[in-house]
């Protein structure tokens, strides 16, 4: 620390109280420097109540679409039919549907931001990131679509795909490494919500995580007793999937502005 110089008076005794006064005084014009917390956690910053706003519209907009357009399209089977059939080229609503992905793809990064802000802790911030990067996947998915609705027989992407085009693999994994990096999200959130005093919305957190895990296996693997209810189950999954980053960073945000006597 660089101390400003001393002037003193030659008509008085410079004294030890001097000093300090004058370095007491100097230090105070140091601008701060955040410091980390106990247990790794960072400094924490009230979140934007756009970005809460934001996130919630954004990721209700994608489900909503989801079940709407599936409602509106001729012959479409909402209870066996996978929501990216919706999106698809011989889709009659198909710019519904895909405006609900961008729309997914918005509300996910911003409750990315949202838990950034909230959460201040390393493992809830890798977490932040994964959910960000998942919203840009959602996003790329939304654009690269199907052929067709991969779950009907007659469609050349059922099955192993052998005739898909292009964009539908694009699709398919850009929207499962999605899912994944949001199911590592929730344990990573876990432990930072926990390591930051909100133990309630840890457990949940885990509790989701396990749930939606479960849930992706059963649609990736689609035993017999899936398949006629495939768009239920998926449905239900990316509404778990999709739905806690903005549940989690409402909550924890109410937290934060909430007064409190704890050093965090």
């Amino acid at each position: 620390m660089r101390l400003l110089p001393l002037t003193v008076a030659p008509d008085r005794t410079f004294t030890k109280e001097d000093t300090m006064r004058t370095t007491l005084r100097t230090a105070s014009r140091v601008t701060p420097r955040p410091e980390p917390t106990r247990a790794g956690s960072l400094v924490r910053r009230h979140p934007s109540a756009v970005g809460r706003w934001v996130g919630a519209v954004g990721v209700s907009g994608f489900l909503v679409a989801g079940v709407v357009t599936g409602l509106v399209t001729p012959a479409y089977d909402l209870r066996r039919e996978a929501v990216s059939g919706l999106a698809a080229l011989d889709s009659a609503h198909a710019g519904w549907m895909i405006a609900g992905f961008a729309a997914g793809a918005v509300g996910l990064v911003a409750s990315a931001v949202v838990l950034w802000q909230a959460v201040p802790q390393r493992a809830a911030r890798v977490a932040a990131g994964l959910v960000a990067a998942a919203g840009a996947l959602i996003g790329v998915a939304g654009f690269a679509r199907q052929d067709c609705s991969d779950q009907l027989p007659a469609c050349k992407d059922f099955g192993e795909a052998v005739e898909a085009s292009g964009s539908y693999w694009v699709h398919q994994y850009a929207s499962l490494l999605a899912f994944l990096m949001l199911l590592v999200s929730f344990f990573l959130l876990t432990r930072g919500l926990r390591r930051t005093g909100h133990s309630p919305l840890a457990v949940i957190s885990l509790t989701v995580g396990v749930a939606c895990g479960t849930g992706v296996a059963l649609l990736v693997v689609a035993p017999p007793f899936v398949v006629d209810n495939y768009g239920i189950l998926q449905r239900g999954v990316i509404g778990a999937l999709f739905g806690w980053p903005v549940v989690a960073g409402i909550l924890a945000s109410r937290a934060v502005s909430a007064p409190s006597t704890s050093p965090l």
